[in-house]
């Protein structure tokens, strides 16, 4: 038991080394660029256009469930889940949302609102996810005890990510208010941080769990532009970090600390004009973690997402007021 607390804890300390490394390295190489900093001639800023962006995805959320004899997983029954999403220069909003199927006797409920900063090289997100109503595939209503239906996971995540190759835009694959037109690539380091509650009732007492994670997820990115404004771009990304995990049930608390570590690989292609942006995104993710607990929330990577991206005039009150705000803040 000591052996595997030093262990951690060892791994805490590398982990916070490395946070601190790469914190430092970014803030000092932000701060020798200069306040009036533009971008790769690569590049295409579409600083005055309000951009409006929609998709579909199958993405979908998952859990591992150990119930003292066996493991099983159940997830939520959402087909597809719709996005709506603005962005303009240094800020971008998007509402996630999945439709009920009222045709299933089974009901899963899931919300979604993420806001994401640009500033300079660095894009920071912020995202408030809910999540309720998990079933096992193919069984009947009747096997109530293998349904979940108040089983809810609550989430706060955030991510702050900093692009090094000025040739590179990772705008241009995520919210498509930047056009990258020659082949380029970058690496992209990120840490990624959140808060996440788990509750259900287990014999009408009700089950909590709190998680807290930290992890670093260092990506590379690479666009190969293609003929006629067509783009492919594959990317990969390894992660590591700690898990802090407290559950409580009737009197009793329990305290533990998880090594997490993932594998996430994905391809965009699309097209890029001055006014659309459209494509698909494939991703394939795997996680894992180094030991049991008895709820485990995984989430599905291994989706298909399809967007398409309009990008309209500026109102003049809009580009006002946001020019007024680089100006103060000096970016």
């Amino acid at each position: 038991m000591v052996g595997g607390a030093l262990k951690i804890s060892s791994i805490f300390e590398m982990n916070k080394l490395i946070i601190a490394f790469i914190i430092g390295f970014t803030f000092l190489n932000l701060n020798a660029q200069s306040s009036d900093e533009s971008r790769s001639d690569n590049i295409t800023t579409f600083k005055n256009y309000l951009v409006f962006k929609t998709n579909i995805s199958t993405q979908n959320e998952s859990f591992s469930v150990f119930d003292g004899e066996e493991k099983y997983s159940i997830e939520a029954l959402n087909a597809f889940k719709l996005q709506l999403a603005a962005n303009y220069r240094f800020l971008g909003l998007s509402l996630s949302f999945s439709p009920l199927d009222k045709s299933s006797d089974f009901k899963s409920k899931f919300i979604e609102t993420k806001i994401r900063f640009f500033i300079k090289k660095w894009i920071q997100s912020i995202e408030y996810r809910r999540v309720q109503g998990f079933y096992l595939e193919n069984v009947s209503t009747d096997a109530i005890d293998q349904q979940f239906p108040h089983l809810k996971t609550t989430s706060y995540i955030g991510e702050t990510s900093y692009v090094f190759n000025d040739d590179f835009s990772l705008k241009h694959l995520t919210d498509q208010n930047e056009w990258q037109h020659e082949s380029a690539g970058s690496f992209i380091p990120a840490i990624r941080y959140g808060y996440n509650r788990i509750s259900d009732y287990v014999f009408e007492n009700k089950f909590v769990q709190n998680n807290y994670d930290i992890k670093l997820a260092p990506s590379y990115y690479y666009t190969w532009c293609l003929k006629n404004n067509w783009f492919i771009a594959p990317n990969v990304t390894p992660s590591i970090g700690l898990r802090f995990s407290k559950e409580r049930f009737l009197d009793l608390e329990e305290s533990d600390t998880f090594v997490t570590k993932g594998l996430n690989l994905g391809i965009q292609y699309g097209y890029t004009s001055e006014r659309i942006s459209t494509g698909a995104v494939f991703n394939f993710e795997a996680n894992s973690i180094n030991k049991s607990s008895n709820r485990n929330l995984e989430i599905d990577r291994n989706y298909v997402n399809l967007y398409f991206t309009y990008r309209f005039d500026a109102p003049r009150f809009l580009e006002d007021a946001v020019d007024g705000i680089y100006r103060k803040l000096g970016l």
